[in-house]
């Protein structure tokens, strides 16, 4: 019995070693983040003793074999090759858990969240990451030096078992407790794998009971993220309100009556790759800034100071802006089980309305992301690729053709379309290795931050798009709608928060309509791109949309958002955090806002209305929209937040499973 005992301490001390180790990996996390968090030194402890809770789940749920081998009641667990066996085990399987958190502690700083089980999908694990693979070895090499010195100490740190092993006396009492002792300790790992004695296991939205939303992350860790979203494959069915009750609350089933005001125009939507909000000047009230042919765009059209992304990936993007989806599932819609959905694409929706042509263009690698997949399924019935454009010379090297050289090459494309056509463009420049041609390097200001040289070579190949479609004969025909796909590195407290670091510019600029200029200052989001394009060219079919038109006055003026098992309401005033069946936190937005350089957001929360109905804007929108209407925003409870965001989360789920993304299969319109 002396040497099982032994064996047990061995074991102890063992799995002490992981949590000393997944600390110290959630250290780093924070010590290459820490702009994200803004933590006391109190409140960083707390934090890392909250996190112990989240590292016993992963612990226990990925050393399950090595527990049960660890505590077998039988001889043989002390001899060296078994030993060697469960060193081995336990080296592969804890390198691996930690190997999680060290991806971590860079990815994070694109998408402000967790590593959840989608890295595992082949729009994750495929070409491009292999593609970029050597880029990140040389660009974040300490990390990797890092990773590697941790394995070596965990190999060097393994409890071993020293000196002669004692030859334990076989009886059936002694065995029958050594068989004890294993169930025992085999029970409570199967508890510590679930991280509650109640009824549900600890999921990751249960580290907002022990801090905020934006701070989350730092209590959680990559490995029990991912483990959480293995196979979340299918949504939850919320029955909030009855079937009558859900319509009154929120309906994403739009009716359109209202007349046409830019019919017959081309329209044309540029996603920006990572241009958060906090990169302009014009949108920050600075005198210089990181976008200066943006800025001048937005000062041309109708432009968001308020505005929203649905979602923070590329991926995330595409069915926001395309189809008015928002990003509301665990995986992207693209890859989720719902990807073979009906919805009511914009491009197939334009093309019944009269729309000759539709194509994308995205510079990178064909079926990156499955963009040319979703675009298909959203109506467009042309894909411009890497394998489309003529001049391979052009290419970055790793995502596809520089932003310039691609960008002009879709002006010479959309110039042989027959008009009226619809056209999307996705950037890729700004992305992650942040690349420039040779010729530019040096010509752009780099700011604090690794991506800002490349922000500026994106404005800058986003003003000689301009420059050269305003020659061409479609150019006055043309309704343009930039906006970002979503955030990306931050310094500005604000943008480091739940609201912040989904904030995007928004743009619709037509140079034949002097109405559409002036200032939106209301809460806009990815989702509303659709509907107000339909609006504005005049749509006369029903559709599903989970947006609204900008010009409809009426309509609920909000953002939706899903992270870390979290969603997020904001309005004009609030923000609403909501865990899908309790509410979690309610802020004022001002709150967020200190002395950075955007105070002219928190001016008493008041917006600027673009006109009060669409037949007043189509008459005389411009007088409406230079005189700033200012307008005391209606002062919205917490519940009537949680209200709508419970319908938006409701009709969303159901629709999503019962295939009802399209006016088409709505059961109302069904005959």
């Amino acid at each position: 019995m002396l040497n099982y005992l032994t064996n047990i301490k061995l074991f102890a001390k063992r799995i002490f070693l992981i949590f000393v180790f997944m600390t110290a990996t959630r250290l780093l996390f924070y010590a290459m983040n820490s702009s994200h968090f803004c933590l006391s030194f109190s409140e960083l402890v707390l934090h890392l003793l909250y996190g112990l809770k989240f590292d016993m789940v992963s612990i226990a749920l990925a050393n399950m074999l090595f527990v049960v081998m660890s505590v077998l009641p039988f001889k043989f667990i002390s001899s060296n090759i078994y030993q060697k066996i469960l060193k081995i085990i336990f080296l592969i399987t804890n390198s691996a858990l930690l190997a999680c958190n060290f991806v971590d502690c860079k990815f994070y700083e694109w998408e402000e969240k967790r590593l959840t089980a989608d890295i595992f999908t082949p729009e994750w694990m495929g070409s491009d990451f292999l593609t970029l693979l050597p880029k990140f070895f040389t660009d974040y090499w300490p990390l990797f030096l890092a990773f590697g010195l941790t394995v070596f100490l965990l190999v060097k740190l393994y409890p071993k078992l020293r000196g002669e092993v004692q030859n334990d006396k076989i009886t059936i009492p002694v065995f029958l407790l050594k068989s004890v002792v294993a169930l025992l300790i085999m029970a409570i790992t199967a508890l510590a794998s679930r991280g509650s004695f109640g009824e549900k296991p600890l999921r990751i939205m249960a580290a907002a009971k022990y801090t905020t939303p934006e701070r989350m992350p730092l209590i959680l860790n990559s490995s029990f993220t991912i483990f959480k979203t293995l196979g979340n494959s299918t949504l939850s069915q919320h029955d909030y309100f009855t079937e009558d009750e859900l319509e009154k609350v929120y309906t994403p089933l739009h009716k359109p009556d209202s007349a046409a005001i830019g019919k017959g125009k081309n329209v044309v939507i540029i996603i920006l790759e990572s241009f958060g909000r906090e990169y302009s000047a014009l949108l920050n009230n600075l005198e210089t800034g990181y976008t200066p042919c943006l800025d001048s765009l937005m000062r041309q059209g109708l432009y968001c100071t308020n505005a929203y992304a649905n979602g923070k990936r590329s991926i995330e993007a595409m069915p926001s802006v395309m189809a008015s989806l928002p990003a509301l599932l665990d995986k992207a819609f693209i890859t989720s089980t719902y990807a073979s959905n009906q919805i009511d694409g914009l491009a197939t929706l334009l093309r019944r309305q009269g729309y000759r042509s539709s194509a994308f263009f995205h510079g990178g690698a064909n079926g990156t992301m499955s963009f040319d997949s979703f675009t298909s399924l959203a109506g467009f019935e042309h894909y411009y690729g890497f394998n489309e454009y003529p001049d391979k010379g052009d290419s970055d090297n790793y995502w596809g053709i520089f932003d310039e050289p691609f960008e002009q090459f879709m002006v010479n494309e959309l110039s042989t379309f027959e008009q009226p056509f619809v056209a999307g463009l996705f950037t890729l420049s700004s992305h992650h290795p942040y690349t420039i041609p040779e010729q530019h390097k040096g010509r752009f200001p780099k700011g604090h931050l690794i991506n800002l040289e490349s922000i500026g070579y994106a404005d800058y190949a986003l003003g000689r798009f301009f420059e050269s479609a305003s020659k061409t004969d479609w150019y006055n025909n043309t309704l343009f709608v930039l906006t970002a796909d979503h955030t990306a590195q931050s310094e500005s407290e604000f943008y480091q928060s739940t609201v912040g670091h989904y904030a995007v510019p928004l743009v619709f600029i037509c140079p034949s309509d002097s109405n559409m200029h002036g200032i939106y200052t209301r809460t806009a989001q990815q989702i509303d791109i659709m509907p107000t394009i339909l609006d504005y060219v005049g749509c006369d079919e029903p559709f599903v949309a989970f947006g609204n038109s900008l010009f409809d006055t009426a309509a609920p003026r909000y953002s939706v958002s899903y992270l870390n098992g979290l969603y997020q309401i904001i309005d004009d005033e609030r923000y609403v955090v909501f865990d899908g069946d309790e509410f979690t936190t309610s802020m004022e937005i001002k709150k967020l806002y200190h002395n950075d350089g955007i105070n002219h957001y928190a001016n008493g929360y008041q917006f600027i209305s673009i006109s009060e109905s669409v037949k007043q804007y189509q008459a005389n929108a411009e007088q409406q929209l230079r005189s700033h209407y200012l307008q005391q925003s209606e002062n919205k409870t917490d519940d009537s937040n949680l209200q709508l965001l419970k319908g938006i989360i409701q009709q969303y789920n159901t629709r999503m499973q019962n295939n009802e993304l399209s006016a088409k299969r709505n059961k109302d319109l069904i005959n």
